[in-house]
């Protein structure tokens, strides 16, 4: 082997250890280098592995072939690497930013079938599950809050801890409370202190027993609420636990304010009739038992005396018991209503005859006032007679000495307005909403007063409504007071619906 030869293989050995200690060296510290960079993504450690070989490229230029092909594999890993890992990755990051998984917006669609890619296309079908189930959820929740809202009576959810979780429209109409009534204390909200205490005994009850559905709910009766209306109401109280949920408790409210006025009124209309009969009837037995026993030794004046007080509380009587069938059959609808043309003039001058005497004794002068233009009325005669006969009467009966009662007929294209004004007493504003009730009086010193029956403002209201008109009065105290009688002049088919006291 000649010189040449043997010189080129000793430096081909040397470069050869040359480079191996070189790579061993650039090895030793790459791995230093990608200890530093393993916070950094897959993509950026990528570029910076190029970069390197890149920069070795540079200095080792007698390897350029080699370099060039490795640089070429390293490209082509990080294009492998983003395609495989990283676009995945980028997938599953999307599908689960802030803490849950997003599918609201547009996804990255997820290719190939390695693990990466299978795991992102299972995390993100178990997105979506997740999402429907979520999104139905929400759905049922908020018909649950739909339907508790509308529950017509009132609803108070509550922990075991006497906090409120959620009351519905209904309670919060009852009390005026629009606030957020979350986690606020029982008594604060509903402002009971009887229902409060009747609560928290019933959940200090609940508290000692192990088993919350072994519990008997418990009913209280007649509570007070303070609100806008004074309402008296059934509590039910009722504990409920599902599964190893926390278990709360339901307050049910139950309106009985209605029934408590129609128990009133019931109680008062029947001893209003006891009252209104009582008297005549006593005084048809007395006078007829005197009759009976002394009879042979009264003279005539007498007998004669004592048979017209009988007959005049015997129609008294007959009467109060004419009022009540005709205003009950008012209010059932039983009553036809014969409608013709009524000249309203002529009927106020007949209103005057009649009461001429009663107001000649109370002297209280009546006033009509009807321009000629006035046209007829359509209306029943004989039930529009009795309306402004009861009112006028009133307005006398009810008036001062030297005080007038004055009757006035307007009319427009659309309705006649019949005014009765008097100059009387008035009629107190907390006694005005109650002033057509059935026997109501203002002053109970005037019940016997003129001998009416108490039946008469009922009566004219119901009539007024048989006609498509309504009624209504205003009055001071002291300077008395004017009803107002509208009646449309397209006449609509009566109703009379059922009667309501209150």
């Amino acid at each position: 082997m000649n010189r040449r030869s043997l010189n080129y293989k000793r430096s081909l050995r040397e470069r050869t250890k040359a480079l191996r200690k070189s790579l061993r060296g650039i090895t030793e510290n790459s791995l230093i280098l990608l200890r530093l960079l393993v916070p950094l993504s897959v993509h950026v450690r990528l570029w910076i592995i190029i970069f390197l070989i890149l920069a070795l490229q540079a200095v080792l230029e007698p390897y350029v072939p080699t370099l060039v092909l490795l640089s070429l594999c390293a490209v082509i890993a990080f294009l492998a690497l983003v395609r495989l890992v990283d676009l995945p990755l980028r997938a599953l990051q999307q599908l689960t930013r802030q803490g849950g998984f997003d599918l609201s917006g547009t996804v990255a669609p997820i290719l190939g079938h390695d693990e990466y890619s299978r795991l992102a296309r299972a995390i993100q079908g178990m997105g979506r599950r997740m999402n429907t189930s979520i999104q139905e959820a929400r759905e049922q929740n908020s018909r649950i809050d739909e339907i508790f809202s509308a529950i017509g009576e009132g609803v108070i959810l509550c922990t075991m801890e006497g906090k409120i979780l959620k009351i519905n429209h209904t309670v919060r109409r009852w009390l005026e409370y629009y606030g957020d009534p979350t986690g606020r204390d029982f008594i604060e909200v509903v402002r009971s202190v009887e229902l409060n205490d009747r609560f928290h005994d019933f959940l200090n009850a609940c508290r000692s027993q192990e088993i919350i559905g072994t519990i008997e709910p418990e009913v209280v009766e007649s509570i007070h609420l303070d609100g806008p209306e004074a309402k008296r109401v059934r509590a039910k109280m009722v504990p409920v636990q599902s599964g190893n949920q926390h278990p709360v408790c339901f307050i049910f409210l139950f309106d009985l304010s209605d029934l408590h006025r129609l128990e009133q009124f019931r109680r008062e209309f029947f001893a209003n009739v006891s009252h209104e009969l009582k008297t005549p009837i006593a005084s048809i037995r007395g006078y007829a038992e005197l009759l009976q026993d002394q009879l042979p030794m009264l003279p005539p004046d007498t007998i004669q005396q004592f048979l017209t007080v009988i007959m005049r509380n015997s129609e008294q009587v007959s009467t109060l018991l004419q009022d009540m069938i005709l205003l009950s059959n008012l209010e059932n609808g039983q009553i036809p209503l014969t409608i013709k043309p009524y000249d309203i003039a002529v009927a106020l001058a007949r209103v005057r005859e009649t009461l001429a005497p009663k107001a000649k004794v109370a002297g209280v002068s009546v006033v009509v006032d009807i321009p000629a233009a006035i046209s007829e009325l359509p209306v029943d005669g004989q039930r529009f007679d009795s309306v402004l006969l009861n009112l006028v009467d009133n307005g006398i009966k009810y008036n001062r000495k030297g005080g007038y009662v004055k009757v006035s007929v307007r009319q427009t294209e659309d309705e006649w307005n019949i005014y009765v004004e008097d100059s009387g007493m008035g009629i107190p504003h907390s006694a005005q909403l109650r002033a057509f009730e059935r026997f109501y009086r203002v002053d109970k010193s005037h019940t016997r007063l003129g001998g009416g029956t108490g039946l008469g403002l009922a009566i004219v209201k119901h009539v007024v409504q048989a006609h498509g008109g309504q009624i209504n009065l205003r009055s001071e105290p002291g300077t008395g007071t004017v009803f107002t009688i509208v009646l449309p002049r397209q006449r609509t088919q009566a109703r009379i619906g059922a009667y309501a006291p209150f």
